[in-house]
């Protein structure tokens, strides 16, 4: 080994020159540095130099000619301890699993070097800068520091590293920017100790194991990273270490995104995780996870796994397309989420086991296959003002304690809106339960539960189910238009129901099987053919109940209120809980010009609107001559809507329904809106009462059948749509003055419907054709939404939106304004999620939408 000690080579000379066989120069590096004082400058000539130093003398060392000219093939570790700069060298190696360089002291920067052949160790206090260097082919690690050592990566890129590609241990320190990782067979980056690592707009690709590691109690900072590819886990955190991410994506990694263990602390800030080859984020013995405003999707396995004693707490997460159950929290382990948007999943959207626990507040849960929300063993889950929708189950209690949904609404569950296990308990207080598949809310054997201030409504059997031993405290809820019953109490069920209202039911309001004991006091039951249906060895209680509208009833007087027998009317003072809803003001002829405006102003379908104006002049014309004591022509005032979806049906038919109205051809001019599911029953006899009640709802207005061609399905001649379509033109017949029919659907479809049966070819003689949207129509559906909303587009915004519309093609089943709306709504999701980064955002900001928003919003669905 050669000890250079700084030497001048002439006193005036701030320049020493190494260049084997000229004269006057150094004939070696080494001879150079000895030349070299501190402060010097030794220039290198092009060529390979085997020689091994120990630099102690604070001097610049640099390629005379530039990169890839200058090669030191030493065969032991350089040795640095005095503050060197080495610039555009290359160093190789004879050993990939020794050191190639050892900064033991001083401060070492090297600057555009290439670095091959062996690691980089810095100890101590040393310090030291990387720039725009290449660290390759190393064994166990390419830079490895240590100690109280300080280091700095910028620009620089390590590959092909059989380890890990830098460690930081003890208490040392580690800051890399614009740096690139990248086919290390251990991790991309690894902190133990109580060492700290930075890093800032990083790449982490294919690490072997994990993108990230953190143990022990050391500390990662992460800003704008991206972890891609990696054999193990993305990040993984253990021992009392702590990570913080911000804006960072983990995406593709072969096992979990992310992993917190033992008593580690990991918070993401506007994070990505992607297409984990298992679980999204696990969270397991003591550890603690924060994610606030990013996303964890495409996941193998779970989205979120929490476990053991583990701490999630999720805000403004968007969690969807994994694999196993959205959010898994078992063990212990408590998962507290607010605004999270969960879903789709081919299992739960939550599942809650063990004796975990669990908060919800805001966001959605959607399109889970098993259940939105799922609750085992004595798992405890609150859930407030969240929406549950389009899911298998809206809400499944399992579990020993209480679930508890306060201010929630379970939309278009496929089957049951809110089952309750058996054995388990449920608390519901000012929740809206639609559209359930099957029931509303399902009381298994033995289940408790309270529902206080709810409404359940279109479900596609009874409201609410009770069955046997199961005894629900129901207070203030209304059950509206089921297809069966409004309550079902099963044999052996009970239950107590306190100022209910009861409407619209197709079956029997009340159902009660024998042996049941419910308590029903101050209900109110309305608009249905038959008001309680009571086995004989039932034992049920009814206290005051008002009947409105009720065509035959069972009841006994004694369970009768005061005046409360069938048809009499809603009494003066009632409850806001006992009446129906309150109706728009029916129009009057003052409003209909206001009435011609608002259609005239809806965008694009001129056609149609020439074709209602037609026929409003032709109902004017008919009511001046009945007026003048002249007979009136032959009228069909009954239409088809034929068009794509999106292309304002429904939206011209609530028009077209007030217009009559102020006309004084209907009473009301409200509008009904029906589908098949709402008219075609299950057996034999079931289908005319269901469509004799939604016939009956929309007397004095208007009665939307969408989709009217699914009620002759083809191929299917015994089909009880068939009695459908019989009862719908009997009542036609019965009541025309007093409802309109309006069927819509697809052109050709519905020219197959009409023709279908003669007596709707003689009744919908007139056809309305509903055009598709083109891209300026589109567009300016678009700007009316952001004026109802109160956004503003920017004029580069406004062309994006046209482009997105041209670039779409408008086929067969094009959602045309609906895609229209989708647009704007993804488009404000991705502007909210861009002006929350803004740390004092102005109201322009609040208020505009950009072009990058329209770019956001993606393709139109």
């Amino acid at each position: 080994m050669v000890r250079l000690r700084g030497r001048r080579a002439g006193a005036d000379s701030d320049v020493v020159r190494v260049a084997p066989g000229e004269r006057g120069t150094a004939q070696s590096i080494a001879a150079g540095l000895r030349a070299a004082s501190a402060g010097q400058t030794v220039l290198v000539a092009p060529g390979r130099y085997d020689e091994e130093l120990l630099i102690d003398t604070a001097v610049r060392v640099r390629a005379e000619r530039g990169p890839g000219t200058v090669s030191l093939v030493p065969r032991t570790p350089v040795r640095i301890a005095a503050e060197v700069t080495l610039t555009d060298l290359m160093l190789a190696g004879a050993d990939s699993g020794e050191p190639l360089l050892r900064v033991e002291d001083g401060s070492a920067e090297f600057v555009g070097c290439d670095l091959r052949g062996g690691r980089i160790e810095v100890s101590g206090q040393a310090r030291s800068v990387l720039r725009d260097c290449r660290l390759t082919g190393a064994r166990l690690a390419g830079l490895y520091a240590t100690g109280g050592a300080m280091v700095l990566l910028e620009r620089c890129v390590i590959t092909d590293v059989d380890g890990i590609g830098v460690v930081a241990g003890e208490s040392a320190q580690a800051t890399l920017r614009d740096t690139w990782i990248d086919s290390v067979t251990g991790s991309g980056v690894r902190a133990r100790g109580t060492a700290r690592i930075e890093l800032a707009r990083c790449t982490v690709v294919a690490a072997g194991r994990n993108g990230v590691r953190v143990e022990e109690s050391a500390t990662v900072i992460g800003l704008d990273v991206t972890v891609s590819r990696s054999g193990g886990d993305s990040v993984f955190a253990v021992g009392a270490a702590r990570m913080e991410l911000t804006g960072c994506r983990l995406i593709d990694p072969a096992a979990a995104g992310v992993v917190a263990a033992d008593r580690s602390q990991l918070v993401l800030t506007r994070c990505d995780v992607d297409r984990a080859g298992a679980t999204g984020v696990v969270c397991r013995d003591e550890a603690e996870v924060g994610i606030s405003a990013g996303s964890v999707r495409g996941c193998a396995g779970n989205g979120i796994f929490v476990t053991d004693r583990g701490a999630v707490t999720l805000t403004d997460t968007v969690l969807a397309d994994s694999t196993y159950s959205v959010l898994h929290v078992g063990g212990t382990g408590r998962l507290i989420a607010t605004g999270a948007l969960v879903g789709p999943s081919a299992e739960h959207g939550l599942h809650a086991i063990g004796a975990s626990s669990v908060e919800l507040t805001g966001g959605w849960v959607r399109g889970c296959g098993l259940a939105g929300v799922s609750t085992a063993d004595s798992a405890g889950v609150t859930a407030t003002s969240t929406v549950l929708a389009a899911n298998r189950n809206g809400v499944v209690v399992g579990s020993d304690r209480p679930v508890r949904l306060t201010g929630c609404v379970v939309d278009a569950s496929g089957r049951a809106g809110v089952q309750v296990g058996a054995g388990a308990t449920v608390e519901l207080t000012d929740c809206r339960i639609d559209r359930a598949g099957t029931a509303g809310i399902v009381f298994e054997q033995d289940s408790r539960g309270t529902v206080e201030r709810c409404a359940v409504r279109d479900a596609e059997g009874s409201g609410i189910v009770v069955w046997t031993g199961a005894s629900p405290q129901v207070t203030a809820t209304s059950c509206a238009a089921g297809a069966k019953n409004a309550l079902f109490v099963a044999e052996g069920g009970g239950g107590r129901y306190v100022d209910c209202v009861f409407t619209d039911s197709a079956y029997p309001a009340i159902h009660v099987g024998a042996g049941a004991t419910p308590a029903i006091v101050r209900a109110r039951i309305r608009d249905t053919e038959l008001d309680v249906d009571v086995d004989p060895q039932a034992k049920p209680v009814f206290e005051e109940i008002r009947l409105t509208e009720v065509a035959r009833s069972l009841l006994p007087p004694a369970a009768l209120a005061a005046g409360g027998g069938p048809g009499v009317p809603a009494m003066a003072g009632a409850s806001v809980a006992d009446e129906a809803p309150i109706e728009e003001a029916r129009p009057t002829e003052a409003d209909l010009p206001d009435l011609l405006a608002e259609l005239d102003a809806l965008v694009g379908l001129e056609r149609v609107k020439q074709d209602v104006q037609a026929q409003i002049k032709l109902m004017q014309t008919v009511r001046r001559r009945r007026e003048a004591g002249l007979a009136a022509p032959p009228l069909s005032r009954h239409l088809v809507f034929a068009g794509n979806p999106g292309t304002g049906k429904t939206t011209v038919a609530r028009l077209y329904g007030r217009l009559l109205a102020a006309l004084g051809m209907l009473e009301r001019g409200h509008l009904v809106e029906a589908d098949r599911t709402m008219m075609v029953g299950e057996y034999v006899g079931h289908t005319g009462p269901r469509t004799q009640a939604v016939f009956r709802r929309a007397l004095g207005g208007v009665l939307f059948i969408d989709e009217a061609y699914s009620l002759v399905p083809p191929g299917h001649s015994n089909d009880f749509g068939q009695e459908a379509i019989a009862t719908l033109v009997k009542l036609m017949e019965d009541y025309r003055d007093e409802v309109v029919v309006i069927v819509a659907g697809y052109p050709l479809e519905m020219s197959r419907f009409v023709a279908s049966n003669p007596g709707l070819a003689s009744r919908f003689s007139r056809t309305l054709t509903f055009e598709d949207y083109g891209s300026a129509e589109l567009t300016d559906i678009v700007e009316a939404q952001c004026r109802q909303h109160e956004y503003q587009l920017a004029d580069d915004a406004r062309v994006a939106v046209h482009d997105l519309f041209a670039a779409t093609a408008h086929g067969h089943g094009f959602g045309n304004g609906r895609a229209a709306r989708q647009v704007f709504q993804r488009m404000t999701e991705h502007q909210a999620q861009r002006v929350a980064d803004l740390a004092d955002p102005s109201t322009d900001d609040l208020l505009r939408l950009t072009a990058a928003d329209v770019a956001a919003a993606g393709s139109v669905a």
